[in-house]
C-alpha cells in the first residue's frame, strides 16, 4: 500500500511538472535569476540606463540584472564601444562572456557564426514573451537591421541617426540664412561661416573626426556603397571623390577643422557645424549656450542616410531558463514604455511605431522640432554592412582618410591600399 500511494504521488508530480492539470510557473518560487548586462552607456546615458535597471529589478524580483559598464581606459585611443567589443571578445575567449550586451550589426553576425548568441526569434509568440504585434510594431530599419535570414536575432536598443548641427547665431553674423541642402550648398556655407584673423582661423565653419561615419555620408549620398555583397566598393570613382572633398574642405578651402572631438569644437562656438547623430540632442539642449538646431544631412544624387547604435543580444552559454529570463528583460527595456522614456530622456530615438505616434513622445517632437528631424530622416536610413569583417574594415576605411587628410597618400592611392587589405580579409575570413 506504501509503495502504491509513493508511485501516485510520483505520478502526480510528473502530470503537474508536463502541465498537465495547472500551468507550470516560470521560475521556482524560492529561485531568483541572476545576469549581468554589458554596456557602453556613459555619463548621463548611463544614469537613465541604471534607472529603468532598477525599475527592473523592483518589478521582477525573480530576475535581478547587473549592469556593468565596460569603459575605455584611454578615450584618445578608441571610443567606448570598441572596448566593449575588445572586452566581449577577449571573456569569450577566456569562457566568461557576458549574459547580454549591446552589439552592433556586424557584431551579430561574427557572434551568430560562433554559436554563442542565441536567436531572440526562439521567444517570439512563445510563453508571450514577445508577441508578433511587439515585432511588427518595431520600426522598419531597426527591424530589418536585426534580422538575419528571415530570423529576429537581436532587439533594438539606443538608435540614433546623423543629423546637421549647425550654430544660428554665427550662421546669422555670417548672413547665411539656412543650412546647405547639398553637399555643394555645404562646401560653399563652410566657406561662409568660416573667420580668419590674419593666419589664425578664429571660427571654422565645420570641424569633424575624419572616419569611416564622415566618409559614410557623402559615399551613400551619391549612391556608393562600402561594400557590394563581399565585393570591396569603397575605392570606386564615387569613393575618391568623396575622399577627395574632405581634404579640399582641410587644406584648400580650410575651412574645416580636423578633430578628435567635435562636439566640443561645435560647443565653444569654434566651428558653425558638425554632423552628428541624434543621440546628442539631449545633451546640447541642457549645455548650449547660443541659438542652435539640426537638419538633415545634405543630399546627392539621392537621399540616404546613415543610423547608428546598438541592438540587445543574449548569450547562448545561458540555461534555457537563463535565456528566458534574458528574453523578457531585452523585451521589456525596448517596449513601448521604456522605449519613450529612454528616447525622452537621452536624445536616442523610440525604437516601437507606437512609442514615436504616442502622445508623450509627440509632445516632445511639437515642443522642440529638432527632434522631428531625425524621426523624418528615417524614411531614408540606410544600413552599413553586417559582414563580420565590417569591424576591421572601418578601421581600414578610417586609415584611409587619415592618410589622404594629413597628405601622406593621395585620396587614391589611400583608398586603393584599403581595398586591397579588406579584400584580403574577406578572403579569408569568409573563404
Amino acid at each position: 500500500m506504501r509503495r502504491r500511494i509513493l508511485m501516485a504521488l510520483v505520478l502526480i508530480g510528473l502530470l503537474i511538472g508536463l502541465g498537465m492539470g495547472m500551468s507550470r510557473p516560470l521560475f521556482a518560487e524560492d529561485e531568483v535569476i541572476k545576469l549581468n548586462f554589458w554596456h557602453a552607456m556613459g555619463g548621463h546615458n548611463k544614469k537613465i540606463l541604471d534607472e529603468l535597471v532598477d525599475k527592473f529589478n523592483k518589478t521582477h524580483p525573480k530576475i535581478q540584472i547587473t549592469a556593468m559598464n565596460i569603459r575605455s581606459r584611454d578615450e584618445r585611443m578608441g571610443n567606448d564601444y570598441k572596448a566593449l567589443y575588445k572586452t566581449i571578445l577577449e571573456n569569450l575567449a577566456k569562457k566568461t562572456p557576458p549574459d547580454i550586451a549591446q552589439v552592433y550589426e556586424n557584431w551579430t553576425t561574427q557572434l551568430m557564426e560562433i554559436g554563442v548568441i542565441v536567436p531572440i526569434q526562439d521567444y517570439v509568440g512563445k510563453g508571450n514573451i514577445i508577441s508578433p504585434e511587439d515585432v511588427n510594431d518595431l520600426v522598419p530599419i531597426f527591424r530589418e537591421a536585426n534580422t538575419y535570414n528571415g530570423k529576429l536575432w537581436t532587439l533594438p536598443f539606443n538608435k540614433s541617426i546623423y543629423v546637421l548641427y549647425y550654430n544660428k547665431d554665427l550662421f546669422k553674423q555670417a548672413g547665411v540664412s539656412a543650412p546647405p541642402t547639398t553637399w555643394e550648398e555645404f562646401r560653399e556655407v563652410s566657406r561662409k561661416l568660416t573667420k580668419r584673423n590674419g593666419e589664425q582661423t578664429a571660427v571654422y565653419g565645420l570641424a569633424f573626426y575624419p572616419s569611416v561615419d564622415i566618409f559614410g555620408h557623402y559615399l551613400y549620398a551619391y549612391n556608393g556603397n562600402f561594400l557590394n555583397g563581399s565585393k570591396v566598393a569603397f575605392n570606386s570613382d564615387v569613393g575618391v571623390k568623396n575622399l577627395d572633398y574632405w581634404v579640399t574642405l582641410v587644406h584648400k578651402d580650410r575651412s574645416a577643422l580636423v578633430s578628435f572631438n567635435d562636439k566640443d569644437e561645435f560647443m565653444s562656438q569654434r566651428s558653425a557645424m558638425f554632423l552628428g547623430t541624434t543621440s546628442g540632442l539631449g545633451f546640447l539642449s541642457k549645455n548650449a549656450k547660443f541659438g542652435w538646431s539640426v537638419a538633415p544631412l545634405p543630399k546627392g544624387s539621392v537621399t540616404r542616410y546613415q543610423f547608428a547604435g546598438t541592438n540587445l543580444a543574449i548569450f547562448s552559454h545561458l540555461s534555457p531558463e537563463k535565456r528566458k529570463a534574458a528574453a523578457i528583460f531585452v523585451s521589456w527595456l525596448t517596449n513601448k514604455e521604456n522605449t519613450t522614456y529612454w528616447a525622452l530622456n537621452t536624445g536616442y530615438l523610440p525604437v516601437r511605431q507606437s512609442a514615436i505616434d504616442g502622445m508623450e513622445y509627440k509632445h516632445l517632437l511639437q515642443s522642440d522640432p529638432r527632434y522631428k528631424v531625425g524621426i523624418d530622416s528615417l524614411k531614408y536610413a540606410v544600413i552599413q554592412p553586417k559582414v563580420a569583417e565590417w569591424e576591421m574594415i572601418r578601421g581600414l576605411v578610417d586609415d584611409a582618410m587619415f592618410e589622404a587628410i594629413s597628405l601622406r597618400s593621395t585620396p587614391e592611392n589611400a583608398l586603393e591600399r584599403a581595398a586591397q587589405m579588406a579584400e584580403h580579409l574577406i578572403r579569408n575570413i569568409s573563404g
